[in-house]
């Protein structure tokens, strides 16, 4: 018993000092700028990408557990970490450790309570794919239906638990040394990253996720979803057809089959705009080992335990949304952010309105594909036109922007010329339900706006995310009377409470030199309590930010249906 409560020890500092380490690299640029060129700090940073990436990777592969998910969701997000990172992770999704077949045979039968051979006509020893929770393994059913068999690694709960606690340590440190969390609500995001790696641990979960997605997806030929044997599934073991395909990330593999990359790239984004848009259900971990392609070029998607919900309200904001960015009404479309979390309701409308004009019209305006656009140029504007707005992501859309984001580096890499916009013009109709009056008037700029909903929240999270590097300084020369008299009250605070510290202190002082030892002794007392008044006023200043009014998720984590 003290061993393994050593061995938890003993992971959890390795974790916590990983990623403290990282994040120290890269935030401590931010004061060797006193004292370095220019020049000096880009290579630095560059440099960091690499060795940090290749630190992480090393680590993820030797511990497992969180570290792999993490690495995984890094090595996709080419909208955030540079090229030479990406190359780094990238071999996370195919190193992951397999446990050895007799731990994995032995909780499989721990599970069912009885031997693996009765369950089971024939189990490959030799799994066909290790994840970072689970192991797949293929098996035959005594009726001769050949299954993929997936068994939560044992131990795996320790793990996550131990991953989890340095985790929320790392977060709680942020939030006390940055002041990061005015753009993320970290406390949000990890209660929702918590509860959904939660959800991932129970195949039961998982079962029904994937039993949902495959009615939504039942009237497409082109989409294969495995179906799932109830009789051989409990919480720790998922039994589910075998369906064979080629790595969708398997760019030579796809081209010698002669599967089309550009069709199937098109295929891959018009289904999760339908997931997010008309099913308001989405899976929300489609990274390469999760999805596969047939030889005549059919899509499987497998792995339901990560899915998102989308409520009906959010889709008809969404929609208005879109309306409004047609018509060009961008005070009406600051509004819509702030309806969906995006922007804090004490926002000047105004000053966002310009903002967002300015970026639609140097981008859809003019007819430019959004993502080939001049960022650079845009960011400046936007840098000058924003300055201190209050942007911040909601916590709510934390695994759509993943799934976003991840989806943007998949289609890129099948088709480095996909047009977001063109493929997004299809669902235009569902948007547009009840507006065909108004879908009249507009009909020339229908196409641009029905895809410009998939461009705006992979955009502003790709905005946010160089904010939350120190890479993009978001200010206003105007702060509201509100915020001015708020600031100014806390200012008078913190000098009443630095006033009383140091004449108590000095009064303290002055006794014990005169030999009032007993009444000093009450006096540092005193000094002491002030001091603690204000240091606690210190970190509320640091750490206070205003919050939406609506506190409610909109969007949410799947549900057993």
């Amino acid at each position: 018993m003290r061993m393994a409560s050593w061995a938890g020890l003993k992971r959890f500092y390795t974790v916590f000092s990983l990623f403290v380490n990282i994040f120290w690299s890269f935030y401590s640029l931010k004061y060797k700028k006193l004292y370095h060129r220019k020049i000096w700090i880009e290579a630095k940073r560059e440099e960091l990408y690499v060795s940090q990436a290749r630190l992480f990777r090393t680590t993820a592969v030797n511990m497992g557990g969180l570290l792999i998910k993490l690495g995984q969701f890094f090595s996709t997000r080419v909208d955030v970490l540079p090229q030479v990172t990406i190359r780094e992770l990238a071999g996370l999704q195919d190193e992951v450790q397999s446990v050895p077949f007799n731990a994995i045979r032995q909780a499989a039968e721990n599970e069912f309570t009885r031997p693996l051979a009765e369950i089971y006509a024939e189990v490959d020893e030799i799994p066909i794919a290790s994840a970072s929770l689970g192991q797949v393994h293929r098996g035959v059913l005594a009726n001769g239906q050949i299954v993929a068999i997936k068994i939560l690694r044992p131990g795996i709960d320790d793990l996550v638990r131990i991953d989890l606690k340095a985790v929320r340590k790392v977060v709680d440190l942020l939030k006390l040394i940055t002041d990061w969390e005015r753009i993320v609500n970290f406390d949000a995001i990890y209660e929702e990253f918590s509860a959904t790696l939660q959800e991932e641990l129970d195949y039961i979960h998982e079962g029904h996720n994937a039993e949902t997605f495959a009615l939504n997806s039942q009237a497409d030929d082109g989409i294969l979803v495995p179906k799932i044997y109830w009789e051989y599934t409990t919480r720790r073991v998922l039994t589910m057809e075998y369906m064979a395909g080629i790595k969708i990330s398997n760019y030579l593999k796809l081209e010698q089959a002669g599967v089309n990359r550009k069709a199937i790239a098109s295929k891959l984004l018009q289904t999760y705009v339908k997931q997010i848009l008309v099913d308001g259900f989405f899976h929300a971990d489609p990274h390469p080992g999760n999805l596969f392609v047939t030889e005549d070029g059919r899509l499987i998607i497998i792995d339901f335990g990560m899915m998102g919900t989308i409520s009906e309200e959010l889709r008809d904001i969404l929609i208005d949304l879109v309306l409004a960015l047609v018509k060009r009404d961008y005070v009406q479309v600051a509004a819509y952010f702030k309806r969906i979390g995006f922007l804090r309701y004490d926002a000047d409308n105004e000053l966002v309105a310009r903002a967002i004009g300015v970026l639609v019209e140097a981008t859809l305006g003019s007819s430019q594909d959004l993502y080939s656009a001049d960022f650079s140029s845009l960011l400046n504007d936007l840098e000058r036109l924003l300055y201190e707005q209050p942007f911040q992501i909601p916590s709510q859309f934390t695994f759509l922007g993943r799934a976003l984001g991840t989806l943007y580096g998949l289609c890129i890499g099948l088709d480095p010329d996909i047009n977001f916009l063109e493929e997004g013009k299809p669902y235009l109709k569902d948007f547009a339900k009840g507006e065909s009056g108004l879908l009249n008037q507009i009909k020339e700029k229908a196409s641009l706006a029905g895809s410009s909903l998939i461009e705006i929240p992979p955009l502003m999270e790709k905005v946010l995310r160089r904010a939350e590097r120190g890479d993009l300084s978001l200010k206003v020369p105007l702060i509201s009377i509100n915020e001015a008299l708020a600031e100014n009250t806390k200012a008078i605070r913190m000098l009443g409470w630095a006033v009383s510290f140091g004449f108590t202190l000095l009064t303290a002082v002055y006794l014990l030199v005169n030999q009032h030892n007993t009444e000093a002794r009450y006096a540092f007392y005193g000094a002491g309590v002030f001091f603690l008044l204000m240091f606690k006023q210190t970190l509320k200043s640091k750490r206070k930010r205003t919050r939406s009014p609506h506190p409610s998720m909109i969007i949410r984590r799947g549900k057993d249906n």
